[in-house]
């Protein structure tokens, strides 16, 4: 009886070691390769919040007129700037907010219909850009495509300098009250694609 609770007392034991050797492993796995993200939140000054959007070149937007679907309809922002609509044909949509276009538009429908009512909205934001920064071979503006990813804006930007530090890539992302920066660890990416970062509009991406 006595040997069966030895032979128990180093069985727990040895347990006991095996759990603390892979927690130690863990944590040097942790320390070696560190999180693919970190996030530190930083307030914005309300001099400093984003403007509304500004209607772009390529942008898709919606435009509805309450109950005249033959006025109704989305349409792409020329490069001149300007948009086609029925009966009131060119309209100059870029440099003006969504609300400023429906003003303009509501203005000018008001020529053939009796107190219009106009929806503007941005359907499709291609003007949308983000900025990449610092120690890559092509920095400076891209476009924002539908679903980037830091992985291929880094490829836009003709992938990494010579110098570069992809173990700590910052992304600085403007919200309406606080300013979020990612801290990237891109070695993490390479070996595991779900750890990859979505772009938002906007962002400022700094390689080290």
């Amino acid at each position: 009886m006595l040997k069966n609770h030895r032979i128990g007392r180093r069985v727990g034991l040895m347990r006991g070691i095996g759990s603390a050797l892979a927690l130690g492993a863990a944590l040097f796995s942790w320390s070696c390769f560190g999180a693919a993200v970190e996030t530190q939140t930083i307030p914005t000054p309300a001099h400093e919040r984003p403007k509304p959007y500004v209607i772009g070149s390529d942008d898709e937007v919606e435009i509805i007129v309450w109950q005249q679907p033959q006025l109704s309809g989305k349409v792409i922002v020329a490069p001149d700037g300007t948009i086609t609509m029925p009966l009131i044909d060119r309209v100059q949509a870029a440099g003006r907010t969504p609300d400023q276009l429906k003003d303009k538009l509501q203005e000018l429908y008001a020529r053939y219909v009796h107190d219009p009512s106009v929806t503007v909205r941005v359907s499709e934001p291609r003007s949308q850009v983000f900025y990449v920064t610092g120690a890559v071979n092509k920095p400076g503006a891209y476009k924002l495509r539908s679903g980037e990813v830091l992985s291929q804006a880094i490829s836009e930007a003709g992938g990494f300098g010579d110098y570069a530090d992809p173990g700590k890539i910052r992304i600085m992302r403007h919200g309406e009250a606080e300013t979020v920066v990612l801290t990237v660890n891109y070695n993490r990416i390479t070996s595991d694609a779900s750890a990859d970062v979505s772009i938002e509009p906007g962002d400022t991406i700094t390689v080290p």
